[in-house]
């Protein structure tokens, strides 16, 4: 039994006013709503409702921030094009998204925030850490519309028809490919479950769960790289994304060594 996953011919789900919404935007919006009203409950019921209000308020700029970050970690993976196209860089409505762009801007925006409102940084950090992976394992659904982040070609019982002009220089004779969007997908949720039932048991041990986070999603990523074969920016065959996982499993790590050893002193 084959199972065969075929992307819409269109990436646009609907108009207003003449104005295309792709389900790219339109599936990472909703991903981020759902996050953001988990989040919400999260604290709600194990802090109080102006911490759930301050989260609340915070949103908007994490957002904002992280879009910003994925953007330009995007742009300079392609450099070259958007040095010749300047006015591409603020077409965001024609895609191009770096995941740790957005979890690193959105890091620095979050350590800023507390820092200025005297507040333990964990605290945020914690509680984002524990949603986002659910807003990942959402979005990554955009990139199915957008026949985007799939493997190497495969014959195997699951694969990823994509048609012939979004296939790489050198894959146009193939047909089928690894759906990695949805292996990251599906392992992005599964790391959300844990880190829900996580954050439940030890929402007060602040930092934990952040360190998870970066420890297991920078696994999942390093597993999913190693399939990718649209990866936009390489260094000899070697994935950057690949290494960003690799320095944030190794922060997520020490920073976990490190809050165990001052727990235990």
């Amino acid at each position: 039994m084959n199972i065969v996953l075929i992307s819409p011919k269109t990436s646009i789900a609907f108009y207003i006013f003449n104005y295309p919404i792709k389900f790219y935007g339109l599936i990472m919006a909703l991903s981020m709503l759902f996050a953001a009203i988990v989040g919400y409950n999260l604290i709600k019921k194990y802090f109080n409702n102006l911490k759930a209000q301050n989260f609340l308020d915070l949103i908007p700029f994490t957002i904002l921030f992280s879009i910003i970050g994925a953007r330009i970690f995007y742009v300079l993976g392609d450099f070259k094009f958007y040095l010749n196209n300047l006015d591409e860089i603020i077409k965001i409505n024609h895609g191009g998204l770096s995941i740790f762009g957005g979890i690193i801007f959105g890091l620095i925006f979050l350590l800023i925030y507390s820092k200025h409102k005297k507040e333990n940084a964990f605290y945020y950090l914690d509680i984002f850490s524990c949603v986002l992976p659910l807003a990942q394992s959402l979005g990554r659904w955009g990139n199915f519309f957008n026949q985007e982040a799939f493997g190497a070609p495969t014959n195997g019982f699951l694969k990823l028809y994509i048609d012939y002009f979004h296939r790489p220089i050198g894959y146009q004779n193939f047909e089928f490919f690894h759906p990695t969007f949805l292996y990251e997908s599906v392992l992005d949720f599964i790391l959300f479950i844990f880190l829900f039932w996580f954050y439940k048991k030890n929402n007060k041990n602040f930092g934990l769960t952040f360190c998870l986070y970066l420890i297991f999603y920078s696994l999942i990523r390093l597993f999913v790289e190693s399939i990718r074969i649209d990866s936009v920016l390489s260094l000899n065959s070697f994935h950057i994304a690949s290494l960003i996982s690799i320095i944030l499993f190794f922060v997520g790590l020490i920073t976990l060594l490190i809050l165990r050893r001052k727990k235990d002193r």
